[in-house]
């Protein structure tokens, strides 16, 4: 018979055909799809919708126990029958009790008898019933068993019974007997991002409410590969990662913690079990790939080097990499290369070989490079290196600390820096090339910006060798200051006892510089850094100027702000430009990302940044850092009408120190969305006094800026000549960009000069911040002749962004001045990328919970641009947006000048 077939179905097409079986005639049909695809999922979805339907679903899953499928389908008869309730039926449970007696036997079921009785009483309940019958995990049933039910799937179709079964997409001789008398098949896919996105949330929480951060989502799908799209392998690894305690909540989404820790396969995963039974020698031959591609990806040209790790002759390990490959466990990549089908699976294989094997594998390899060097091969020394620097320096000499050099010199980045990292643990201070080595991990280290792992290598293996040496060569003079410089850097300062054994035994100026940073004495620490200077030292002046950067006091103009918010990068990349590299990773390179983020309006990916720098301190940081992340992702919340959030990212900075400021900058805008502007003022104003009495400038400007509006907006002409006049004189006595570009905006808000306010908006323009510039823009439209161009670039702004408290006061100006926003086709057309993604979600059919689920956002949010869409789009409901957009009446954004 023909065969309907749904290829490449995904859940909602698998779900639309089995609701097409559901209700149409008697049918056998099909799910197939690899293991954890979400065959399962389907048919559970399937029997929810036809119990509500009224239809009998007997389901019956092979189970742990796969022999007794045929007992339990006579429960679940015996379970109908008596649901039903008719005298009529009574012979019926006296048949099928007679069924199971016959099955309980032990004799083993005779197919065609068993079947026939089968029929016999689903055909007798067909009139009374709708009858569905699930089988999940068919290929899992004893051919008996399956030869029975696939006789009985057959014969009781006739009847009007629908049998729905799962296999895998190549079944074996049990799926192959339903299949030959099938209606039609199911091919599952694997599921797209946005799906397995959307599906996070039932896995990671249990309501199933709480979005999923896009930092969880990205780590998932990079540790998961392909196998990001087998919902099965994707909550499994959720489970896992639940249970590990590596899944937070913070503001609302659930948040991976531990960034530097691996993301494992399940142990019980099929891939593991499939490399499991392929043998010991596949399993070694993976173990050796996965451990030498830790820091080097190996390639098919070094199959000999493999096979002898592995200890496998050649043309072994080339039949067992083909069975790997064979069995996804290892694909061919680009130039030969040896790798992972599933990055996640090779970090399990590396957590299970300890540390001895591991060493033993490195140990036994650097040892035969290390031989056929002596009897003259030609090999380069990070060939040996890699593996050199993989041992306890305990096992290392000389001989081989001077080849980790020679690699070093070879190689770059985190490879050289490992490298000499090694060396210099094994090296006396004495070794004409220590000096050198040191220097160039100094200089590597700056190159590369590991600064954190910089400050930690001094630490472990450079000071504790230095010092009680005598030592007062420049490079020791150079580490010491390099040190302080990364300490600084990654905001690492109460870590300064440890640098002060190397201080003390560099003598006076060396621990005056200790203590001048230990005070945040910027002049100081300049004088004793002068003192402790020797000749000309380009790296000397390199950590130097490092660390100034990093200590309070930084006066040039263009970096003031960034200083003030302590984003040293932000700093140093504007004072030291092609010097400095900043950090990709930590809490510096964490924050720096923040702010930039909210300075260019990508407000989402910068509270998602927050809650990565959040998660980060409660894994492990310092709970003493300053929390400016925290105190942004606030105020992107309150601009966004969610007071909630904001406040419970105000809680997360219990002592705001230097964040006073913005902290109470954040607490104007709650205390005026929730129409208490008098008390916004009076209480901003005692929050500014007492920042101003603790010596607290950052952000001071904004604060007094924000105060100012809301005293205007109650007419309050004392407040509002008050709040200028500590303005002016906060921009004489701290004359930094943003207190200029502050005063003249509010300055020549309240003295009614439009030109100072261009200026104004000029500079803001120039600080790249998006959410000033617009709230510029509001100030000239309310004093510009011609106010349509400026309120009309701040309401696009403003309403990108999503920042509906800001949106107030323009509104109303628009409203005043009788502009109206342009809803003309063209205008309506103009979607953003996120306003066109949610569209074709509406059009699919999706909810605002699903929606927010796949977008990473709240549904407060979807809400809010649900709206925004049905007023630009001229539509009236959901259903004409979904025909809209299908109908590809809906276009691209224009990019704004």
């Amino acid at each position: 018979m023909g065969v309907t077939a749904v290829t490449d179905a995904g859940p909602g097409d698998a779900l639309a055909a089995l609701d097409r079986v559901l209700t149409g005639p008697g049918a056998v049909w099909l799910v197939r799809g690899p293991a954890g695809a979400g065959r399962s999922t389907a048919l559970s979805a399937m029997a929810q919708r036809g119990r509500r339907s009224g239809a009998a679903v007997l389901a019956v899953p092979a189970g742990a126990a796969p022999h007794t499928a045929l007992v339990r389908l006579t429960t679940e008869l015996v379970e109908l029958i008596t649901s039903l309730d008719r005298p009529e039926l009574v012979s019926m449970l006296t048949a099928v009790a007679w069924l199971r007696s016959r099955l309980d036997s032990g004799a083993g079921p005779r197919p065609l008898p068993v079947a026939h009785d089968l029929v016999t009483i689903l055909g007798t309940l067909a009139p009374y019933s709708r009858i569905v019958l699930q089988f999940d995990d068919f290929d899992l049933l004893p051919p008996d068993v399956a030869a029975v039910l696939a006789l009985v799937a057959e014969g009781a179709r006739a009847a009007g019974t629908v049998t729905v079964a799962t296999t895998p997409a190549q079944g074996g001789e049990p799926a192959g007997r339903l299949l030959a008398v099938a209606d039609g098949t199911i091919d599952l896919r694997p599921l797209t991002g946005a799906e397995t996105t959307a599906l996070l949330p039932d896995w990671t929480t249990p309501d199933g409410r709480r979005a999923s951060d896009p930092g969880l989502v990205a780590a998932l799908g990079t540790a998961l590969g392909p196998l990001f799209g087998n919902p099965g392998t994707v909550r499994a690894t959720v489970a896992e990662l639940r249970a590990r305690g590596r899944l937070v909540v913070v503001d609302d989404h659930v948040c991976l913690t531990g960034a530097g820790l691996p993301i494992l396969l399940p142990e019980n995963h099929s891939l593991p079990q499939r490399l499991h039974r392929l043998g010991r020698t596949a399993r070694k031959l993976a173990a050796v790939v996965a451990v030498l591609g830790e820091h080097c990806t190996p390639a098919v040209d070094h199959l000999t080097g493999l096979a002898a790790s592995a200890g496998l002759s050649l043309p072994v390990a080339g039949r067992v990499l083909d069975e790997l490959v064979r069995a996804d466990v290892l694909r061919i990549g680009a130039d030969g290369a040896v790798e992972f089908a599933v990055p996640a699976l090779a970090d399990r294989l590396r957590l299970e070989r300890d540390a001895r094997w591991r060493r033993a594998l490195h140990g036994g390899i650097a040892r035969h490079l290390l031989a056929q060097r002596h009897a003259g091969a030609a090999l380069e020394p990070a060939a040996i290196a890699r593996h050199l620097a993989e041992l306890p320096p305990s096992t290392l000499d000389t001989e081989a600390a001077h080849v980790l050099l020679d690699g070093a010199a070879a190689a770059s980045g985190d490879s050289a820096r490992r490298y000499r990292v090694t060396a210099l643990r094994r090296l006396d201070p004495a070794d004409e090339r220590f000096p050198a080595a040191l220097r160039s991990l100094l200089a590597d280290s700056f190159a590369t910006g590991v600064y954190g792992l910089l400050a930690d290598d001094l630490a472990t293996v450079v000071a504790p060798r230095l010092t009680g040496r005598g030592l007062a060569g420049g490079e020791a003079k150079t580490a010491l200051v390099c040190w302080l410089a990364a300490l600084a850097h990654e905001h690492r300062l109460l870590e300064l006892d440890v640098v002060r054994p190397l201080a003390d035994a560099l003598g006076p100026a060396a621990t005056r510089l200790v203590g001048a940073v230990r005070r945040a004495d910027r002049t100081a620490a300049a004088a004793a850094a002068q003192d402790l200077a020797g000749a000309d030292d380009d790296l000397f002046d390199l950590g130097a100027a490092v660390l100034f950067a990093c200590l309070p006091g930084t006066a040039a103009d263009e970096v003031s702000e960034a200083a003030d918010l302590l984003d040293f990068p932000g700093v140093l990349e504007s004072q030291l430009p092609g010097r400095y590299r900043a950090p990709s990773t930590g809490f510096t390179a964490g924050w720096h990302a923040v702010r930039e983020a909210y300075r260019t309006g990508d407000w989402d990916t910068a509270l998602s940044l927050a809650r990565a720098v959040e998660g980060g301190r409660l894994w492990w940081e310092s709970p003493r850092r300053h929390r400016f992340a925290s105190v942004f992702a606030a105020e992107i919340c309150a601009q966004r009408g969610e007071p909630d959030r904001a406040a419970a990212w105000l809680r997360r900075v219990p002592f705001p120190a230097v964040a006073a400021a913005y902290v109470a900058w954040v607490r104007c805008t709650l205390r005026r969305s929730a129409g208490h502007p008098g008390e916004a003022v009076e209480l901003g104003w005692q929050e500014y006094v007492a920042c101003r009495g603790q010596g607290v400038h950052a952000g001071a400007e904004f604060l007094l800026a924000r105060l100012l509006r809301c005293a205007r907006s109650v007419e309050d002409r004392t407040g509002t000549d008050r709040l200028l006049a500590e303005l002016e004189d906060l921009a004489e006595h701290h004359p930094t960009l943003s207190a200029r570009e502050t005063l003249l905006v509010y300055g020549g808000l309240v003295r009614e000069d439009p030109v100072a306010v261009r200026a104004g908006l000029d500079l803001a323009r120039r600080a790249g911040d998006v959410f000033r510039v617009a709230e510029a823009c509001v100030v000239l439209g309310e004093l510009s002749p011609v106010p349509a161009p400026w309120l009309l670039e701040a309401h696009r702004t403003l309403k990108r962004l999503g920042a509906t408290a800001a949106m107030v006061p323009v509104a109303e100006l628009l409203d005043r001045r009788r502009i109206t926003v342009p809803r003309d086709r063209t205008d309506r057309a103009a979607l953003d990328p996120l306003e066109r993604r949610i569209a074709d979600l509406v059009a699919s059919g999706r909810t605002n919970r699903q929606i927010a689920a796949a977008l990473r956002i709240s549904e407060k949010r979807v809400e809010a641009r649900l709206t925004s869409l049905f007023e630009r789009t001229g539509c009236h409901s959901r259903v004409e947006l979904a025909a809209a957009w299908l109908q590809g009446r809906l276009g691209a954004a224009a990019i704004p000048a």
